[in-house]
């Protein structure tokens, strides 16, 4: 009977064995181990407030194994690669790398480094005036006063040896378009000793407030004269050049009424009706507080046959210099020619009349962008061809 029962016991044993055994052959099948590799940006823990990394890895590469299941959905978000620091001072430190994957079966296998070179100094604080720098040429007439900033220092905090490299904090103010007093906040940039930036430390605050006064004066400029002109010829014609003489004055006044002022213009003159030119002594129009020299100028304005612009559309284009043995495809083979001239002239051009012409000589066979040449009747002139290039495709006669 004990006989019986030790059977019994043995039997449920290793049915269990068994089951085990299959089960986890079932769910291996299913769910493998795989392995993973991922990059992850490192990061400090614990360092002192003293203390300051001048060296450290910012990433490192790990391989991940797991259960298909669990290594699969990772990302670098929700792992956590990092330096512990605590306890260390400052020197060269030869440190760990911790990889701190989510709870599961997941582990690191390898970590590439797994150790990193970290290297740590004095936190180190200083204080410097802020500078400014004035670059660019002032509009003529401006003229600055002193600048000011507000705070007037700022504190550069980092490792001691770069630190000490600091020796400027400048802000720099560009006056070349400087109209009205400056109230800005500017960046700070710090140089060394040979007016380089240094980028590895901190200032506190990164942006001051630069107030720069600017004062205009009186100034004095070179102006092209613009003759105004009333009203219009007499019918069929049309006014064919205007000139003025002299072309330029001298004007001088407040900088602030000058300094956006490019031209100056005339007193109107009147062509209404005009069959012939008209030649006015005539005077120029300052703005107020401005002073021109000549106050005076003659202008001329030249009265000639009216001109017409017209667009002739649908002109054939022909192909010139084409080889023997060769034939042509034009894209587009039909052009519009805008042209102006006399309207009594302008009007009367047939379509036929107007040439258009594309040279391909000493051209080879392939597609060629070529601009076409236009022959006009007497007295018109081309204003413009589109489009402005045609497609010459030279092919051999078959």
């Amino acid at each position: 009977m004990r006989r019986l029962f030790d059977t019994r016991i043995l039997f449920a044993v290793l049915s269990i064995v068994i089951a085990s055994v299959m089960w986890l052959y079932v769910a291996t099948d299913k769910n493998p181990v795989v392995e993973r590799i991922m990059t992850l940006d490192v990061h400090v823990r614990d360092l002192s407030p003293t203390e300051v990394v001048v060296q450290a890895p910012n990433r490192v590469q790990v391989r991940l194994q797991g259960s298909r299941s669990a290594v699969a959905p990772l990302t670098p978000d929700v792992l956590d690669a990092s330096l512990d620091l605590q306890g260390l001072g400052p020197g060269e430190h030869r440190v760990r790398i911790d990889v701190a994957t989510p709870a599961g079966d997941v582990r690191v296998v390898e970590r590439t480094p797994p150790e990193a070179l970290v290297v740590l100094d004095q936190m180190t604080l200083k204080r410097l005036s802020v500078e400014v720098s004035l670059i660019g040429t002032p509009p003529a007439g401006i003229t600055l006063g002193a600048a000011r900033t507000v705070p007037e220092r700022v504190t550069i905090s980092g490792a001691s040896e770069q630190v000490q490299e600091v020796r400027h904090a400048v802000v720099t103010v560009d006056t070349a378009r400087l109209q009205q007093q400056l109230l800005s906040s500017v960046p700070i940039h710090l140089l060394d000793a040979n007016g380089q930036e240094v980028h590895s430390v901190v200032v506190d605050p990164s942006f001051v407030q630069v107030t720069l006064p600017v004062r205009t004066g009186t100034i004095t400029k070179l102006l092209p004269v613009i003759p105004t002109l009333a009203g219009a010829p007499a019918p069929g014609l049309s006014v064919t050049s205007v000139t003025a003489l002299p072309q330029t004055v001298t004007v001088s006044g407040p900088g602030d009424a000058l300094q956006t002022v490019q031209t100056i213009a005339t007193a109107p003159i009147d062509i209404r009706g005009a069959r012939r030119d008209v030649i006015r002594d005539i005077a120029v129009v300052a703005p107020s507080g401005v002073t021109s020299s000549p106050q005076r100028v003659t202008v001329a304005v030249r009265i000639g046959s009216a001109l017409l612009v017209r667009l002739i559309g649908g002109v054939p284009v022909r192909a010139a210099g084409v080889a023997a043995g060769l034939t042509a495809h034009l894209a587009p083979d039909h052009v519009q020619v805008t042209v102006s001239g006399p309207e009594g002239v302008v009007v009367q051009i047939a379509p036929s009349a107007v040439v258009v012409r594309v040279d391909v000589t000493g051209l080879r066979p392939g597609a060629h962008q070529v601009t076409p040449t236009v022959v006009l009747p007497g007295g018109a002139r081309v204003l413009s061809v589109s489009p402005a290039q045609v497609t010459v495709t030279l092919a051999p006669v078959h």
